[in-house]
């Protein structure tokens, strides 16, 4: 007989602490190691560590730094990190795909949610560009995580939707109603 069901959803869930754990480690190493000096350059003129603090979401957008901000993207956040928990607890074991895209989305969300509560911003350090001329965001392992989350959820949405067009169609059933016999005045 195989494994209980629970065991299960417990492998993926246990996949997301692995990512949240990694994600909060890599930070706190972050903002004790790169917050008050420099950048730290791992491949000349393309990637490097380099600590900063975004009080938006992707790409900076809505980080004014209020309150009001704050608030909205923890509600949004933990309303986000509730809905893929019970997605993961409702999804077939089958669709392997989809529970680990389930899974670094939740430990993405989880990550961020920890930053914004713990700290009032989410700590950012991983920065690729090339010289001067491109340089694109700096994010983290819970902004990976969420990223690929989303990348492997559309591979397996897009593998559903192939999957379903090589299904047999059922011709619909014919309307099976009877009209009544007319009454006879006899």
């Amino acid at each position: 007989m195989g494994r209980p069901v629970v065991n299960e959803r417990i492998n993926y869930l246990m996949i997301a602490a692995v990512v949240l754990v990694a994600d909060q480690f890599t930070k706190a190493w972050a903002a004790i190691q790169l917050k008050d000096g420099p950048s730290m350059s791992v491949i000349r003129s393309l990637f490097s560590l380099e600590y900063t603090e975004n009080r938006g979401i992707a790409l900076g957008i809505f980080g004014d730094g209020s309150d009001l901000t704050k608030w909205m993207l923890v509600a949004v956040s933990l309303a986000a990190a509730l809905f893929v928990l019970g997605y993961i607890l409702r999804a077939s074991l089958t669709d392997r795909l989809l529970l680990m895209a389930l899974s670094l989305l939740l430990a993405g969300i989880f990550g961020n949610l920890i930053d914004r509560l713990w700290h009032g911003y989410v700590i950012d350090f991983i920065f690729f560009h090339y010289d001067e001329t491109w340089r694109f965001p700096v994010f983290n392992v819970a902004d990976t995580a969420i990223s690929f989350g989303a990348a492997l959820m559309a591979i397996d949405l897009f593998r559903g939707a192939a999957r379903s067009k090589d299904t047999i169609p059922i011709p619909p059933v014919p309307d099976q109603t009877v009209e009544p016999e007319p009454m006879s005045n006899e």
